[in-house]
Order: structure tokens, then C-alpha cells, then sequence
């Protein structure tokens, strides 16, 4: 499985329930990276993806699934990915679903910056075990 998490400075996810944020650049970019396979998302999730295609609801991914995930705790998927990509927002909001930054176990591949919709810069980091 191929994860994919939105983290600010901190490494978190999420607050309150809710995610910390959302940029329209950041999902374009996320469908891209799919190269025309479906991107797995939580029902949660799937609001931000309405009349896309190449999008799949789903709670439990497959092994062959690109997942992003933003509502659940990231530790039992990122102890199954076998690529993990992070866009961070390069901000620090309050959060109380965290992931541990640098992932531990992880090799950096690739790092690129663009400017987001709402965000002025955003950060795709892409890791492999």
C-alpha cells in the first residue's frame, strides 16, 4: 500500500475530529500521483474528492491501494505501507492526531515544493522502506 498523510510541523493529522486543513492543489496533485489507479479514501475523506473520478470509499485498503488517510490513527497503516507520501502544509496547528516526524524506518526519495491553493508552499515528500 502506498499512504499518503497531510501533516503540519508537527506531524499532525488531525483536531478535534476534524482535519487541521485542506488545499484543492494538494488533492490535483494527490490524483496525479495515481497515474490514473484509483485513490482509496475514507468515507470521512470522500467528501473532498465529490465528482472526482478515480476515486475509492473505502475503511479497509488493499495492498495494492493508494490510501489517504486523515480521520483514523496512522500507526497500523504505516506499519503496512510499503511507500509513504507527506504533504506538509508548513504551518503549525493545534492537532491530537500526530505522526512521528522524520518517519523512523524510512529512506527520503523524493522531495519537491509547489505553491498550493490555500497554502503558499506545500511540501510532497515521498519515502520508501
Amino acid at each position: 500500500m502506498t499512504l499518503i498523510l497531510c501533516v503540519d510541523d508537527r506531524g499532525g493529522l488531525m483536531f478535534n475530529r476534524r482535519r487541521q486543513s485542506q488545499d484543492r492543489l494538494v488533492r490535483q496533485d494527490m490524483l496525479r500521483l495515481c497515474g490514473g489507479r484509483p485513490l482509496a479514501v475514507s468515507p470521512y475523506t470522500a467528501r473532498q474528492f465529490e465528482g472526482e473520478d478515480h476515486v475509492k470509499v473505502t475503511e479497509t485498503p488493499g495492498e495494492e491501494d493508494i490510501f489517504f488517510l486523515e480521520d483514523l490513527p496512522p500507526q497500523p497503516f504505516l506499519e503496512r505501507a510499503k511507500k509513504l507520501v507527506l504533504y506538509h502544509w508548513n504551518r503549525a496547528y493545534p492537532g491530537d492526531v500526530r505522526i512521528v516526524l522524520p518517519p523512523q524506518g524510512w529512506r527520503l526519495e523524493e522531495q519537491t515544493e509547489f505553491p498550493g491553493y490555500s497554502h503558499e508552499k506545500i511540501t510532497r515528500e515521498v519515502y520508501t522502506r
